[in-house]
């Protein structure tokens, strides 16, 4: 089983105030989509090659500058991604 991988990973602001990572194939449509659905400051980064959600993480940590809340919420998520990808490594 192959993950999924993506070219564009980012942070994005939800109607409620909530940071999200977001990450897709298509940039364009993709913030246009989150934009008519009231998010705002809006983040995206091209990965320089296909990465899974992991992958795509770990590069936009440390190569993005990422500030306050959405650097908060990469983190966060990166460890769901790890804890995640650890427990699937173990029941395996």
């Amino acid at each position: 089983m192959s993950e999924e991988t993506y070219t564009v990973v980012g942070t994005a602001q939800s109607p409620s105030g909530m940071y999200k990572v977001r990450w897709t194939n298509d940039l364009i449509s993709h913030y246009k989509r989150i934009y008519r659905q009231g998010c705002r400051d809006i983040n995206f980064y091209e990965t320089p090659t296909p990465m899974t959600k992991l992958e795509a993480l770990e590069w936009m940590i440390s190569n993005e500058d990422l500030k306050g809340e959405a650097m908060e919420v990469a983190f966060v998520k990166k460890m769901e991604k790890l804890r995640c990808h650890r427990k699937q490594k173990f029941t395996a």
